[in-house]
């Protein structure tokens, strides 16, 4: 006797197709009538019920979405049906739950198909459903049961319910394993990405040092010769000229220098610091930049703020280029506020980028110093939010900068072993928070 999966359809074998888009219904037509079947397609569940009063295929394919009448509610008629219950149906569908699988068995449907699906698949699955209708006829309901699977025959003599449980927790097994296979390739995928990344980033450390070091005497002679001439008779006539020269002659100095921090090497002198002082002395340093800017600066610091272990001078360069970062984001004047708290971590707090090449030390547990700096500037784009720590990413009009401050802070930042990320404010603005681990 011949394999009934095995063999071949015959020509006059026919299909019913359920199915309500005209390019789905026209892919899977072709994909069976190449195969040798016979095909008639009904555009929802509905019309294929009607055709089904004078037409009598091999099998029904159904899609489940479909408008007037689902593949749930045809598969319910037809089953409800004593003329109808024998044709086999096999269910179409996008969704991937067990639930829904639930719902398939409910209503009757001999197979699934999961979209979307590759030709040879489907067809399988065609196979067996036919090949299993036709071993379905040949035993008594309470009889062992065989069944056609890939290609082999088995014979179950398990009970209905027994076999319902094995198969829903199968497939919910499989549904989760799919889920962590999805999962583990979006985190293989940031990880290559923050690869790439970082070898940029150090093609761009290596360049900007030699580049900086190239530079920085000629800058040098050149502010040195602008000074001597500012000081010299007559020069009044050209003052304009000369101090636009001398602007220009330090934006590139303050290019120079930033790229010199970013090739600067990992080293610092780490002792335990007060935070406090440090913000403070970092005020200091742009107090003219912060009355020019027209900005209030509001403090809101926690009492008894443990030492953070820090490099005072380099952690202060990280905040002077945030703040002027913040300055800059209000030129029309604001509100700068600074806040400083302690928090013992959680596990949400110390979830790992599986990008991230920093060696962050943050356990859940931990206690943490938090520096959240909030200024009443523009919202930042949301496409520009993973942007912003780019080297030479800036938003700023041309000759404002050159997109390395935050560059540069978040380097020194992750130098302290520390984190730093920023977002838009709810009220508005935006929100740079540091966390640094209690000394």
């Amino acid at each position: 006797m011949s394999d009934p999966e095995s063999s071949s359809p015959s020509p006059t074998l026919e299909v019913l197709i359920a199915e309500d888009s005209p390019t789905q219904a026209l892919r899977l037509q072709n994909t069976l009538e190449k195969n040798g079947y016979r095909v008639q397609v009904a555009r929802n569940g509905r019309l294929a019920l009607a055709a089904l009063a004078t037409y009598r295929p091999a099998l029904i394919v159904s899609d489940v979405q479909m408008p007037e009448m689902d593949g749930y509610e045809l598969c319910q008629a037809v089953k409800s049906d004593a003329a109808l219950k024998d044709i086999p149906l096999i269910l179409l569908t996008s969704l991937s739950a067990p639930h829904d699988i639930i719902i398939g068995l409910e209503s009757g449907a001999d197979n699934f198909v999961v979209k979307p699906y590759e030709e040879a698949f489907l067809l399988s699955r065609i196979r067996t459903a036919l090949a299993n209708r036709v071993l379905a006829k040949m035993v008594s309901p309470d009889a062992p049961i065989p069944i056609h699977f890939a290609g082999e025959r088995f014979v179950i003599a398990s009970d209905r319910w027994q076999i319902l449980n094995l198969l829903l927790s199968t497939y919910e097994t499989a549904v989760k394993t799919n889920l962590d296979l999805i999962k583990a390739q979006e985190d293989l995928k940031a990880a290559q990405a923050q690869l790439i990344e970082a070898e940029k980033f150090q093609a761009v450390n290596r360049l900007a040092g030699g580049v900086a070091h190239e530079i920085r005497n000629p800058l040098a002679i050149l502010e040195m010769g602008l000074a001597f001439l500012a000081d010299q008779p007559g020069v009044e006539d050209n003052r304009a000229v000369l101090d636009e020269m001398q602007e220009a002659v330090r934006c590139a100095s303050g290019v120079i220098t930033g790229l010199m921090d970013l090739s600067t090497p990992d080293e610092l002198g780490m002792k335990p610091q007060n935070l406090h002082e440090i913000i403070e002395r970092t005020l200091t340093a742009l107090a003219d930049d912060i009355a020019r800017a027209n900005v209030a600066v509001v403090k809101e610091f926690a009492d008894d703020l443990p030492a953070a272990l820090a490099d005072k001078s380099k952690l202060e360069q990280a905040f002077i280029n945030i703040f002027t970062n913040a300055l800059q984001a209000m030129p029309d004047g604001g509100t700068l506020t600074l806040r400083t708290s302690v928090k013992t971590l959680g596990e949400e707090d110390v979830l790992h980028d599986p990008g991230s090449r920093v060696n962050l030390r943050f356990r859940a547990g931990d206690r943490a110093i938090v520096f959240d700096v909030t200024d009443t500037g523009e919202s930042i784009a949301p496409e520009n939010l993973d942007k912003l720590f780019d080297p030479f990413f800036s938003t700023k009009p041309t000759g404002q900068g050159m997109g390395l401050g935050l560059t540069v802070a978040k380097k020194i930042i992750e130098m302290h072993h520390g984190k730093i990320e920023m977002r838009n404010a709810p009220a508005g603005g935006a929100v740079v928070t540091m966390t640094f681990i209690v000394a």
